[in-house]
């Protein structure tokens, strides 16, 4: 363990450049409105880096910063909850590293009924913090280990709480607090119908505009802005 943690700190500490020198694979190799997504390994530690640097045009040096932003902030805030990955660092405006999960997408993993209970668990653990994610929708960003540990990943979607006196937005918030609901109920419906309730379906069926709303916003942050690729 002293050798993981040691190799960790290294790890960490690391430049852009000797990130990606240790880069084992590629989840995504980046594009004009997406970062590099790399597997980075030092010795005995893995981490996942998540890098705008080498996106060109208006996106890279506008929009990236925002999205970094988001999911940064997002991770200090849940920083502590089992199920939510570590901020390791976050290297500028375009880059952060992150915890690496050993999971597997919700869809490919197939888990016991009791992984649903505990994302269930998870969930209810971030709204509390104060965190919607907004794009639960995606079974992707819902993962699950071989001991049935949930996960969720991919906050730039995310809405946070505001302050107590802020009414309005707090009411928002509550708003997307039932879309992230709604989207566990679909996931039970489709992959574990024995668990789907009648509650479950009903929520189904009352899609609202902000449900709506919930569901596209990850894309659509992206896709808005495709307007400034190449200008």
């Amino acid at each position: 363990m002293a050798v993981q943690s040691t190799d960790l700190q290294v790890l960490e500490s690391l430049g852009r450049a000797q990130l990606h020198a240790h880069a084992t694979r590629y989840y995504k190799s980046g594009g004009q409105t997406e970062p590099e997504v790399a597997l980075v390994v030092y010795g005995d530690a893995c981490a996942v880096l998540k890098d705008y640097a080498r996106t060109p045009g208006w996106f890279g040096r506008l929009i990236a910063p925002v999205l970094i932003w988001r999911e940064a902030s997002a991770l200090r805030r849940l920083e502590g909850i089992v199920g939510v990955p570590r901020l390791y660092r976050q290297l500028d405006a375009r880059g952060v590293l992150i915890e690496y999960l050993p999971a597997t997408p919700w869809p490919q993993a197939k888990p016991a009924e009791a992984a649903y209970r505990r994302l269930d668990e998870l969930v209810e653990q971030m709204h509390a913090r104060g965190v919607a994610h907004c794009d639960l929708r995606a079974p992707s960003n819902m993962l699950v280990d071989e001991g049935g540990q949930p996960y969720i990943v991919d906050f730039v979607a995310r809405v946070c709480r505001g302050r107590a006196w802020n009414l309005p937005w707090n009411w928002l918030f509550r708003q997307f607090v039932g879309a992230d609901e709604s989207a566990l109920a679909k996931l039970r419906v489709r992959f574990a119908p024995q668990l789907a309730s009648a509650e479950d379906r009903a929520l189904l069926e009352e899609r609202g505009p902000i449900e709506r709303i919930a569901r596209g916003i990850g894309e659509r942050t992206r896709t808005i802005v495709r307007y400034f690729v190449g200008s």
